[in-house]
């Protein structure tokens, strides 16, 4: 069946859900396309026997007003602000993370620490390694020692590659603005003035968990105009003379498949499945979108009959010996995630390739896997365990491999071509954004859309094709 053009958004995770609520506010009706069941994407929360667990922690951390606004008018009072405790897992020993200088150095012992400081001095001054990949950059900010303990075999655990292989990219993202000087100063002073937003000491989150947040944004969009395909997915985009004329969507529960005209299209979806929906690709961009890697994600989320076990909402685990990177533990997040105050829900995360041999495990052996690693590091025993789920989420990172950019520009500069697709959120942009970000970028797209459609009527073409492509410029 064929329906008539509209704007079509491919994701209802923070970026779509973004771009759907201003288009649906000025009037617009997008069809959202979700291969899930809820909104929200990975930051769904899911309801499991009345415990509600996330798909890893997602807190609620911005600069924008403009997303603190609409966090406020959605959630409301319903929106905490927590302390944050995270810590670092390493030979049964807890490390304050941000790395704290004294609680870092008492853990250590005074032979490592001086070790570790004489090494901090001699990298910092000699400046070994090569900025342009992971470990170079750490190296040239650490030290190796400190880089060996708290950065080395975590980043492979997630990656699954040598950090030699990885752009310093991925660091300047995610803890730009943390050294050991930083962390010294931190403790002598008491000030974290210098410390990246994904490290500051509170953030917000919703009483019952992000997916209540886009729960209420669904309402939101569907009272204005918006509709919404969940289990679906665009399994083809036809484009003709530089602009999307129709996609094709498929039901994946009952296997129809039907056909719509797009005005628009704002597609979040990971870039090598959309390059390869658009058919027929050129040959150099397929190559170059075929290149682009992402990292899947599993949580194993338990209910376990003890009452404590822990203070942080998650604990990084560095032991090299075990393939668990991050533990969750959502009734420090918030105790309305935990309708039985004397259990204890955990989300044990495992960051893997999807086929390989921890996606094709069967959630049962893989929930005993996981107990199995979290009795083995002596964080709990699995007789505590009362019952348990797995959540698979395919796609989930954009991996940072050395000389990723190239192959994204290649990418996106195909893509700019055609006048009304605007790529959007951390897999259309490939980008690893926070939601915040992601939700903006939606945001913001939708905006620069009716932009444009306002001048379409009051401006001359060349105008209008600069600001356009301006504002794709900007966003790459």
């Amino acid at each position: 069946m064929r329906q008539q053009g509209r704007i079509a958004i491919v994701g209802a995770g923070p970026a779509g859900m973004g771009c759907a609520r201003v288009l649906s506010e000025r009037g617009y009706s997008p069809l959202v396309i979700e291969k899930d069941g809820a909104p929200g994407g990975l930051c769904r929360t899911i309801n499991f026997n009345d415990y509600l667990f996330d798909i890893g922690g997602h807190r609620f951390l911005t600069s924008s007003e403009e997303i603190a606004r609409l966090w406020r008018e959605m959630v409301g009072n319903d929106l905490l602000s927590i302390e944050r405790l995270s810590r670092i897992y390493y030979r049964n020993r807890y490390y304050n993370y941000p790395l704290s200088f004294f609680n870092t150095f008492a853990n250590l012992g005074p032979f490592e620490s001086f070790a570790c400081i004489a090494d901090y001095v001699r990298c910092k001054y000699t400046q070994p390694g090569d900025d342009d990949t992971f470990e170079g950059w750490i190296v040239n900010r650490f030290g190796r020692r400190l880089y060996d303990i708290f950065f080395k075999s975590y980043t492979m655990k997630v990656w699954d590659s040598s950090c030699e292989e990885i752009s310093s990219d991925w660091a300047k993202e995610r803890i730009a603005g943390l050294s050991l000087k930083v962390a010294l100063q931190n403790a002598l002073v008491g000030t974290r003035a210098k410390t990246p937003k994904t490290l500051c000491d509170s953030f917000l989150y919703p009483r019952r968990g992000p997916g209540c947040f886009f729960e209420h944004l669904e309402r939101a969009i569907r009272a204005s105009g918006g509709e919404f395909l969940f289990s679906s997915k665009v399994v083809r985009v036809r484009h003709e003379h530089g602009r999307i004329e129709t996609v094709m969507i498929k039901d994946t529960s009952r296997g129809t498949v039907e056909e719509i005209e797009c005005e628009a299209l704002f597609s979040s979806t990971p870039l090598p499945e959309l390059v390869t929906s658009l058919l027929p690709p050129p040959q150099h961009v397929l190559d170059a979108a075929r290149k682009l890697r992402f990292r899947s994600f599993i949580a194993v989320n338990v209910i376990l009959d003890k009452e404590e076990l822990f203070p942080d909402q998650w604990l990084y685990i560095h032991e090299p010996g075990v393939k668990l990177a991050r533990v969750q533990n959502y009734k420090n997040w918030s105790a309305a995630m935990v309708p039985d105050q004397r259990k204890t829900t955990l989300g044990l995360e495992y960051f893997c390739g999807e086929g390989d041999a921890l996606w094709e495990m069967n959630d049962v052996d893989l929930i005993n896997f996981a107990l199995g690693e979290l009795e083995r590091i002596g964080i709990v025993s699995r007789k505590h365990l009362i019952n348990g789920f797995v959540v698979r989420c395919a796609a989930a990172y954009p991996a940072y491999a050395i000389g990723y950019a190239q192959e994204v520009e290649t990418v996106l500069d195909y893509l700019k071509g055609f006048s009304n697709l605007k790529m959007i959120g951390r897999a259309g942009l490939f980008r690893y954004c926070n939601s915040d970000s992601a939700l903006l970028s939606g945001m913001q797209s939708a905006q620069g859309f009716l932009k444009c459609i306002f001048l379409d009527k009051c401006a001359p073409r060349s105008i209008i094709k600069q600001i356009i492509q301006g504002g794709r410029k900007e966003e790459r």
